[in-house]
């Protein structure tokens, strides 16, 4: 987001936080100051929102205090004279469909927050991430047969780079404030559609077998994978099996100024095709 914004603004304009420094310093090198700020540390969080007008605020990691550090940056954003929150949750069609652990529902806690707060905010919904499609379906889904926990659930992707991208736009214009942006390729793809364009793309009959989430769980232990990972990349497959993420938007379209990546350009990206 911070590399496709100073294509837009000034260097000088923006501010990058980093919980270490050391690591942000190719951001330095672009011009863009960089400040200490930890979610888990309210008072760093002040300290590197001052003068700030407005905040591009990246969920907290799975399975951590989320809701109390989101809460941190929203009490520490209003405190510091922040204007305008932009926080990054993800699609779902409503509260209850298939919650995704670890997720979901400090997500929901989060937009109620940023509501209450009095602050101007966007929450952006994103879709599931093209670049991890590997995790749910195999790195090797590009030359054999592969299974998926989603059953016949359809899906919407976008890349990281163009999800980035549209954060920035949304950063440098009017028109989303007080509002839910739901950023996706603009279509739904089932999985079998995934394994017949990996086939098309490669010449290499290729097909897709739904299996459950305990067979999936299995087959990822088998593989090495922690049972804890396991078990929540098989919570996005359920979700996607239950219809979570059957919604399509051209608000990617829009902030991009032209058509997302097609399910075969995602695809070529992906698995290097």
């Amino acid at each position: 987001v911070l590399r496709s914004l100073v294509q837009k603004i000034p260097a000088s304009e923006v501010v990058a936080m980093a919980r270490d420094t050391e690591k942000a310093r190719p951001l330095a090198e672009l011009g863009v100051e960089v400040r200490y700020g930890d979610y888990t540390d309210y008072d760093s969080l002040v300290a590197a929102f001052r003068g700030v007008e407005k905040i591009y605020l990246v969920s907290a990691v799975a399975f951590s205090d989320r809701i109390g550090q989101h809460q941190n940056a929203i009490t520490a954003a209003s405190r510091a004279g922040v204007r305008h929150v932009v926080y990054t949750s993800i699609q779902r069609i409503n509260d209850e469909l298939a919650p995704i652990e670890g997720v979901t529902e400090s997500d929901i806690a989060t937009e109620q927050l940023l509501v209450k707060s009095g602050l101007t905010y966007t929450m952006i919904q994103h879709p599931l991430y093209a670049d991890d499609l590997p995790f749910l379906i195999s790195a090797n889904a590009a030359k054999e047969d592969f299974s998926a926990p989603v059953g016949k659930g359809r899906a919407s992707f976008a890349t990281y780079a163009e999800l980035a991208e549209a954060g920035a736009s949304l950063l440098t214009q009017t028109g989303y404030e007080n509002r839910t942006c739901l950023l996706n390729a603009g279509q739904t793809w089932s999985f079998q559609e995934i394994a017949d364009g990996l086939a098309l793309l490669t010449g290499k009959a290729i097909s897709y077998q739904p299996i459950s989430v305990e067979a999936f769980i299995a087959a990822r232990e088998a593989e090495g994978w922690p049972t804890a990972v396991a078990k929540f990349l098989s919570g996005w497959g359920k979700a996607i099996d239950k219809g979570a993420f059957d919604q399509s938007s051209h608000a990617l379209e829009r902030l991009l100024g032209r058509k997302p990546k097609s399910l075969h350009e995602m695809l070529r990206k992906v698995y290097s095709l």
